[in-house]
């Protein structure tokens, strides 16, 4: 099983953001250049991303947003764009020793490009995950991507700060308020 932090770094790297007591959201492309590409990707792939890789990695990162939009609205997932992405890019299924002297297969790209890692490791996260737990923030003003890997399965928003953290306060504030007087 799998925690998806590549399709959910993809879902979210040009989703508007709402900072902590800010009324407007923030609106960062975190693909823009191959030096913010490379910040968001490399801890990911272990491979910087260069600027002649840029519009593949873009590419492949329109494709995975489709995805996870049709699967956090309930829709069959559009796989068709990935997959023709990927049939673009070679890659070579290796056998591999594991620690405990098992083997187990891997699939490389067997160009060394970044788009061709991306596309490796986000397909091999999307079949292993489990798709009832990808889900959007619960927060309304918020449309970020997470996703649940808590044991029982019900979490509600993409981080506790400033998410999670303003529902609660909301919620208390409208406990609170005096009767048939609105609260802030």
């Amino acid at each position: 099983m799998t925690d998806a932090p590549l399709a959910v770094a993809l879902a979210n790297a040009q989703a508007a953001r709402r900072p902590a007591y800010s009324r407007t959201g923030v609106q960062r492309d975190e693909l823009a250049d191959a030096a913010s590409a490379s910040e968001l990707l490399e801890p990911l792939l272990g491979v910087p991303v260069p600027a002649r890789d840029l519009a593949a990695v873009r590419a492949a990162q329109r494709a995975i947003v489709a995805i996870v939009d049709a699967i956090t609205d309930g829709r069959d997932p559009p796989l068709e764009e990935l997959n023709g992405l990927a049939a673009r890019e070679p890659a070579l299924l290796t056998l591999e020793p594991d620690a405990d002297g098992r083997m187990h297969t891997v699939l490389r790209p067997t160009r060394a490009s970044a788009a061709a890692a991306l596309l490796v490791a986000v397909i091999g996260e999307l079949g292993e995950l489990d798709p009832s737990r990808l889900r959007r923030c619960a927060r309304p003003e918020c449309t970020l991507v997470f996703y649940d890997a808590t044991r029982s399965g019900t979490q509600r928003w993409h981080a506790d700060n400033p998410c999670g953290r303003q529902q609660r306060q909301q919620r208390h504030r409208l406990k609170s308020a005096p009767a048939g007087e609105p609260s802030l």
